[in-house]
């Protein structure tokens, strides 16, 4: 059996190559390192390296989520400095914070959703016959079942369609920030 050092070091080995294999991925890469910082916390019990590569590797992809879940809180509950674009909170009847956005509809930002728009059905276009079906019953809300009986596709083939817009949408909306 493995030495306490020697098990912690394999884990930061397993997880390194983990890194290594998948540098393309940088949600991937973050959870990773967040793992790699529990691993050398001496609060963790280090008997087993599969047992401590599997339990760092799923308490950060907690830690991960948790702190983008409370980023999301903060940030609404915090007014915009731009007064044309500022969030107004309310509280609900049970405790619940909801955040609403205040808008100006200006002729630039239809320019700037209808470019996008063009822009994401030319890449629908690209996924296959049924990719501008799938762009137009998500952005009305469809659920993956009734888009994939609609398109005469699978659930699988729905869901790897909408991954793929959305991967798509999160790179147009960084090339315009």
């Amino acid at each position: 059996m493995l030495q306490y050092d020697d098990v912690r070091s394999e884990v930061l080995s397993r997880l390194q190559n983990k890194a290594k294999s998948r540098a393309w991925d940088g949600e991937f890469l973050d959870i990773v390192d967040t793992a790699l910082d529990l691993a050398l916390s001496q609060n963790r019990r280090a008997d087993n390296a599969d047992h401590l590569t599997r339990n760092v590797m799923r308490d950060a992809r907690g830690t991960i989520i948790r702190a983008k879940r409370n980023a999301c809180r903060s940030a609404a509950a915090r007014p915009l400095p731009d007064a044309a674009r500022r969030r107004v909170t309310t509280l609900g009847s049970d405790g619940s914070v909801t955040a609403e956005m205040v808008t100006h509809d200006t002729p630039e930002a239809r320019v700037l959703v209808t470019e996008t728009l063009r822009e994401l059905t030319a890449f629908a276009l690209t996924l296959g016959p049924y990719g501008p079906g799938c762009l137009q019953d998500m952005l009305g809300q469809e659920t993956v079942p009734v888009s994939a009986q609609r398109r005469g596709v699978s659930i699988a083939t729905v869901e790897r369609a909408r991954r793929s817009l959305r991967e798509q949408t999160r790179v147009l909306l960084e090339d315009a920030a």
